[in-house]
């Protein structure tokens, strides 16, 4: 194929490109009419597939997403079928699995062919290749209107199969001088615990607010290149949030508020994209980190000041930054869920927001 040493040059360069496989993956969805295509890296656990770092390109970007969301990984049978296959070899999922048919003996896979049909993809092609640090999966999806993987298309991509891992080796050996260039120190003059990611979810710099914030945690992980929450569940969820922002359209506001229960104290996460300094597009994620305990108290009584909050208003906002749901809040406050519901209509208009992410948004990072 004519494309296929442009292929090796994109993907020998990726491990010390600032976007990694990404300009590979762009590649691939043109030169195999693909609708998507995911590159994700998992840790050698037995029960739980945990997303530590992921790419994904493509058209349909946003339905992956979504399945991620909807914890469809768990009704891949194809998936299955591809961990019980020799490694390190691309498989058709309808030239050598085939759709299970929809009848009441496979009524558990009704959502994953449910979000198959719904975003229009008649295919998927695979594979696993076993690394010493973790396994790495690709996956790519192809829609009706460009037909099935043919034999010849499944040949070409497993030529590119010894040379991906040939990358990763490269890139696992590289990792830790990739990111040495940028100097991501300003975080340091946030006053509130904070970290910032890199688009496929490695982290790039915590502040010594965070470090110390969540040292409290004995559930909670923090390395120099990766975050581990209490479940892996909540990783893979923070890390979805983090794809979302660093995806979003520039000009768009991605955001994510994620709440974490805790032995010590609850913990809510915002999620928002950053800008990359090299140009309009979003790479990566800050992850703003509040408990009420530790962490600097949002600036509430300015903000009342400037936005003509009542007292009862700036303690449901208090509450609402503890994540804390509306229901309860009547309970604290000892007023009825509606009337609650009032006060943060009430809320939203005087501050100018649409959405209590954007409410704790503007809480978190106003100027203390």
């Amino acid at each position: 194929m004519v494309f296929f040493s442009q292929q090796l040059q994109l993907l020998y360069s990726a491990p010390s490109h600032h976007e990694h496989f990404q300009p590979f993956l762009e590649r691939l969805i043109d030169d195999f009419s693909l609708s998507d295509a995911i590159l994700h890296i998992q840790s050698h656990q037995v029960d739980f597939v945990e997303l530590e770092t992921v790419w994904i390109a493509g058209p349909t970007t946003a339905a992956i997403i979504e399945g991620i969301e909807q914890n469809l990984l768990d009704f891949n049978y194809f998936g299955q079928f591809m961990a019980q296959q020799p490694t390190e070899k691309v498989y058709g999922f309808m030239l050598d699995h085939g759709r299970l048919p929809d009848d009441y003996q496979n009524y558990r896979f009704a959502p994953i062919h449910k979000w198959f049909d719904q975003h229009e993809f008649i295919d998927i092609a695979g594979c696993i290749i076993q690394l010493e640090q973790c396994t790495v999966y690709f996956h790519a999806h192809r829609q009706t209107k460009n037909g099935v993987f043919s034999r010849a298309d499944i040949a070409a991509l497993n030529q590119l199969v010894p040379h991906l891992k040939q990358a990763f080796k490269l890139y696992f050996q590289l990792k830790s001088a990739v990111y040495s260039e940028y100097d991501y120190s300003i975080l340091d003059l946030i006053h509130h615990p904070s970290i910032l990611f890199h688009q496929h979810g490695e982290v790039l710099y915590a502040n010594e607010s965070a470090k110390q914030l969540l040292s409290i945690y004995q559930n909670i992980t923090l390395s120099s290149s990766r975050l581990q929450l209490s479940s892996t569940e909540a990783t893979n969820q923070l890390k979805t949030a983090i794809m979302k922002a660093s995806l979003a359209q520039p000009g768009t506001s991605e955001r994510s508020i994620i709440h974490l229960d805790s032995e010590q104290y609850p913990l809510t996460l915002l999620v928002m994209p950053v800008q990359h300094h090299r140009g309009a597009r979003l790479s990566g994620a800050i992850v703003y980190f509040y408990d009420k305990e530790s962490s600097p108290a949002a600036n509430c009584e300015s903000i009342a000041l400037i936005f003509g909050l009542t007292s009862v208003e700036v303690n449901i906002c208090e509450l609402l930054l503890l994540g804390i749901h509306r229901n309860q809040i009547a309970l604290e406050l000892e007023r009825s869920p509606h009337t609650i519901k009032d006060y943060i209509k009430s809320i939203y208009l005087k501050t100018g927001v649409n959405s209590q992410s954007e409410l704790v948004s503007l809480l978190l990072s106003f100027p203390y």
